[in-house]
């Protein structure tokens, strides 16, 4: 029991490595004005204090893609909320911390975050040793190569409350990325229950 424990703590620790995430997915978007749920969603592009690099990102495209792909479906909607910068270097460069990616994480982030938001914070991929993402506690970390993939949603699971489910084609799976599609009843009402309890509504 003792040993189940131990793997069930360190499988949520676990950041998510890539497979074969950079093949595109294919889901028909879906809308909704009638929406159970709603959070907004910070966006913190992550520097260093040696120099500013670039991220190409729309955000407006960026939240309202992730509506239309994966969660207005679900009666949940992602608001976009505060665009900021943080300078950080040890969470930019997590080179020099392989193996402690998730907790570095959780560690450097821990006063940057809204209580209130879910907050996803952008790396450049070159700073990472095989980590699309990371998701845990209202917060995820996607590296830049993966915002336009499964990665996402996948990390906004888990950062919003969801684990891994071993079914090709759930969003949580963790093989064959590319096929994510859809989450299953019970995870759409814990990721429900996890807003209630961010938000306060």
């Amino acid at each position: 029991m003792k040993f189940i424990k131990i793997l069930l703590i360190l499988s949520v620790f676990l950041s998510c490595t890539t497979e074969d995430d950079f093949v595109p997915f294919q889901v028909e978007q879906v809308f909704s004005d009638n929406l159970d749920k709603v959070i907004k969603v910070d966006i913190i592009y992550v520097q260093s204090s040696s120099g500013h690099c670039s991220y190409n990102l729309n955000e407006t495209n960026f939240i309202h893609n992730l509506n239309g792909n994966f969660f207005h479906r679900y009666g949940i909607g992602l608001e976009k909320g505060v665009i900021k910068t943080i300078i950080n270097d040890e969470l930019y460069d997590l080179r020099d911390n392989r193996g402690q990616e998730s907790s570095v994480f959780l560690t450097e982030t821990q006063d940057s975050y809204d209580e209130n938001r879910l907050s996803i914070y952008i790396i450049k991929r070159a700073h990472t040793v095989a980590i699309a993402g990371i998701g845990k506690d209202q917060r995820a970390l996607i590296t830049d190569e993966f915002l336009e993939t499964t990665t996402v949603p996948h990390e906004i699971g888990h950062a919003l409350g969801l684990f891994h489910y071993h079914e090709e084609g759930n969003i949580m799976g963790q093989i064959r990325p590319h096929m994510r599609k859809e989450f299953t009843n019970t995870q759409t009402d814990r990721m429900k229950n996890t807003i209630t309890k961010i938000v306060g509504i």
